[in-house]
């Protein structure tokens, strides 16, 4: 789920339509800038309702480390419901 996410805004942001997206591909692959970086985590705060601090994801060069960190972030969220 939380790979097919991040591929989907990947795709989305970057006008790939239904590519398929290479989590393990540099994002840099993509021409990404930083505000295409910022977007992109903006889609997927959107999508998964979770928030990501700008200072976690400032050194995210690939889709599996924004799909890492977009996992944990899901598990702080069910921890506190736990909690």
């Amino acid at each position: 789920m939380i790979e097919t996410a991040v591929q989907k805004a990947i795709a989305l942001q970057f006008g790939l339509g239904d590519a398929s997206v290479n989590l393990d591909a540099p994002l840099s692959e993509y021409d990404a800038d930083s505000l295409d970086l910022v977007e992109l985590v903006m889609t997927i705060e959107d999508e998964l309702d979770i928030e990501i601090p700008d200072d976690e994801f400032g050194d995210i060069t690939l889709g599996t480390k924004l799909a890492g960190l977009t996992g944990r972030k899901l598990v702080e969220i069910a921890t506190k419901f736990k909690g």
